[in-house]
């Protein structure tokens, strides 16, 4: 039998199939859920505080919540979780029908759904290295974070932004319930193997056993944590781009909010070519180098958005970038230009952190742990960003947008060198997974 390219392959995998299938679904509801909500805000108070709050009560259950579950999924069969996550989900969102009105309501359902979340996302995460090969961990999670791109692009671009203009916030939140319902259809009726096989050891672990495990994983691996902690900051630059996004959108191209997902739109080319490379890069140089490597160009085009004007400035006197034809013939202004060039790499390193993160924490974890891993991984993530979260929103608006990202990111940088160096945290640089009995292939 001829050898199948790796993606070919894992698509002929039913389970493999269904999971991508379920996960596009849920991810296209989620992203207009969100999407609708944030941009309601933005437009009736134009301030990025309540964008905050609203964020915060989407990340606060990650906090409470996050680790027991992760335990939770490494117990109950996964089938069980993924299809209860997409019902639930999909209830609360017809309740959102009836209290869409209402600022306090929507901020308790935000709440809910994002419990309810808790329990899905490291089930699902966890299911991975279950159902497909070793040697295939690092192109499934890289079709997982294709499948959560087309959730995005679909939700944010088709479903939120265009329905939006059109119908407003009912026929969102009607479809997103229907798309839940199907995604929960699709995980019920695939046969068994969503359910992975138990053993003695996984069924017998105690609740605080599991949390230790997965503590114990990140205090004993240095790959698994270098990977934790880079993804951990990506994933909170990333909710405070999410909430300064329609301000900068507003304050600085001097265009609508709900305009938001066309300029960031390019991000998604980025995201794409970060999807082709990411498990030939992780191939060659190891997941945990790409994760590094992807987490300074983030950090680098994030920056770039904070000096847009001197970019800007400099690229139409240096190389142009067709800069300078775009505004003069096609009318659109050089910072918005400038600011969808930029995207590209944004979107591009996203990629590659999240790809090449999950490829780390597949390999290098124990399989019956690795819902705990993913869980402490989520509540780290959303713990860290709780505290920059609440300030960030309310500096936007004293001191400007572009300052406030130039100030997140210079932050970033700096913990990161802190968590990278520092001997208060994680194991020992010379600690390798070879000493304590771990994988030592990335």
């Amino acid at each position: 039998m001829a050898v199948q390219p790796e993606d070919i392959r894992l698509l002929a995998n039913q389970r493999f199939r269904s999971l991508l299938q379920s996960r596009v679904l849920g991810g296209t509801a989620q992203n207009a859920l969100l999407f609708t909500l944030l941009i309601l805000i933005v437009d009736k108070t134009s301030s990025s505080v309540l964008a905050t709050i609203l964020i915060i009560a989407f990340i606060l259950p990650s906090i409470l919540f996050g680790i027991p579950a992760g335990a939770i999924a490494d117990i109950v069969p996964k089938r069980v979780i993924l299809t209860l996550g997409h019902i639930g989900r999909g209830v609360i969102v017809l309740a959102l029908i009836i209290f869409s009105d209402n600022v306090g309501f929507i901020l308790l359902l935000v709440f809910a759904f994002s419990t309810v979340g808790q329990f899905f996302g490291p089930a699902e995460a966890a299911t991975v290295p279950g159902i497909v090969r070793r040697d295939q961990i690092a192109s499934a999670n890289s079709l997982m974070v294709f499948t959560s791109l087309l959730g995005q692009v679909a939700g944010t671009v088709i479903l939120g932004a265009l329905l939006f203009k059109i119908g407003g916030e009912i026929p969102i939140f009607v479809i997103a319930a229907l798309l839940f319902g199907w995604g929960a259809w699709i995980v019920a009726t695939v046969h068994a193997g969503l359910t992975e096989k138990k053993d003695v050891a996984r069924t017998s672990m105690g609740f605080l056993d599991s949390l230790r495990e997965g503590f114990r994983i990140l205090r004993t691996n240095r790959r698994a944590y270098l990977a934790i902690a880079y993804l951990a900051i990506t994933l909170t630059l990333a909710k405070m781009l999410v909430i300064l996004l329609p301000k900068y959108t507003e304050d600085v191209l001097g265009i609508a909010p709900e305009d938001t997902v066309f300029v960031a739109a390019p991000g998604a080319i980025g995201a794409g070519v970060g999807l082709l490379v990411a498990p030939i890069l992780a191939r060659l140089f190891g997941s945990w180098r790409v994760v590094a490597v992807g987490f300074v160009i983030l950090l680098l085009g994030l920056m770039g958005l904070g000096l847009v004007v001197l970019v800007k400035d400099f690229v139409k006197e240096t190389l142009d970038f067709g800069l300078t034809f775009v505004e003069n013939e096609v009318g659109v202004n050089s910072v918005i230009t400038m600011t969808m060039i930029l995207a590209i790499p944004i979107g591009f390193a996203f990629t590659l952190v999240r790809v090449a993160a999950g490829a780390v924490m597949n390999e290098e974890a124990p399989e019956e742990t690795q819902g705990r891993v993913f869980a402490v991984q989520g509540s780290l993530a959303d713990f860290l960003s709780l505290l920059p979260l609440l300030i960030v929103g309310g500096t936007a608006d004293l001191v400007g947008v572009r300052a406030t990202l130039l100030a997140v990111t210079i932050s970033a940088m700096l913990l990161a060198l802190y968590l990278t160096f520092s001997r208060r945290f994680g194991p020992p640089p010379q600690m390798r997974p070879a000493e304590v009995g771990q994988p030592t292939s990335s």
